[in-house]
């Protein structure tokens, strides 16, 4: 079996653990940089050609794609699809998952419960987007922002319409989101691979942060998610049509609350909180989906 993933950095703990583990369950792993991949259109003889080589006969790709090439690596796996070969995430799937307001529309539409949630290009009307998502203070995302970035606690209308304009002018989207009090600093990751969750951690922000990413100071240890989380998990993955992603939950008073689903996760965190072997699971799972197309 031979897998191709494509990441840029061949030195992050996700793609040395990946490697590592595809070489213990004897499957040739070929890193590919997705920028230095050429999509080739030729009816029967379409194809990816590298500077070096043309690359065939991969039976897998997972893609570990970065937000700021989300356009051009999904056009690599988009070819890769098209060559037939099994991706994990799909190109759609990861499509939908990156915009952050359609993955909101996909999860609200399902049934799933997500934060009251108001996207907006300017200012008139900025008081009845407020009253929307529960009045101030609010949390305020910019569409492009991973790992924490772009994700700001304003408390007064005043610094909220200051921050809107002054994104607006950098020519992004934003959206505003309710404030969930009874849950602040402390949010749950869910690891999810095929139709379970591998693994859980809850998350706490340090102090004088709200955020409770790993990437910004935020403390991870081990959980065992109640059932209601789990399905919840489980369920979010599945409606975006992934097969392997990180969903961040909340704790409101209403139930558990979809924050984001990310279609390509980093997992040193919960690999270190939890001690249980990620990647060898992602791999067996890479198995187990190519041998499923045979």
């Amino acid at each position: 079996m031979r897998l191709a993933i494509l990441s840029r950095n061949k030195a992050l703990h996700s793609i040395r653990r990946l490697t590592q583990e595809a070489r213990k369950a004897r499957i040739q792993c070929n890193v590919i940089n997705p920028l230095d991949c050429h999509l080739v259109i030729d009816g029967r003889d379409s194809c990816i050609i590298t500077s070096t080589n043309q690359l065939s006969d991969f039976d897998a790709v997972l893609p570990r794609i970065g937000a700021s090439i989300t356009d051009y690596g999904l056009a690599v796996v988009k070819h890769f699809e098209t060559l037939g070969v099994v991706a994990i995430n799909g190109s759609k799937a990861i499509s939908e998952s990156r915009d952050k307001m359609r993955s909101l529309q996909i999860l609200a539409h399902a049934g799933l419960q997500v934060p009251k949630t108001v996207l907006l290009r300017n200012l008139r009307g900025l008081r009845n987007a407020v009253e929307k998502v529960n009045g101030m203070p609010v949390i305020l995302k910019v569409l492009q922002g991973t790992q924490g970035l772009g994700v700001m606690l304003l408390h007064t209308p005043v610094a909220l319409a200051s921050v809107i304009e002054t994104i607006h002018s950098l020519d992004q989207d934003v959206m505003i989101q309710q404030f969930i009090a009874e849950d602040a600093g402390r949010d749950y990751r869910a690891f999810v691979i095929g139709n379970r969750v591998a693994a859980a951690m809850v998350r706490t922000a340090p102090d004088g942060e709200f955020r409770s990413n790993i990437h910004r100071g935020g403390e991870g240890r081990p959980i065992k998610l109640s059932t209601k989380f789990e399905k919840a998990a489980i369920r979010a993955v599945k409606v975006l049509g992934l097969q392997i992603a990180g969903v961040d939950l909340m704790e409101s008073n209403s139930g558990p609350v979809i924050l984001e689903v990310n279609s390509s996760p980093g997992f040193e965190g919960v690999e270190h909180a939890t001690g249980l072997n990620i990647a060898a699971q992602i791999i067996t799972h890479i198995k187990r989906s190519v041998r499923g197309r045979r």
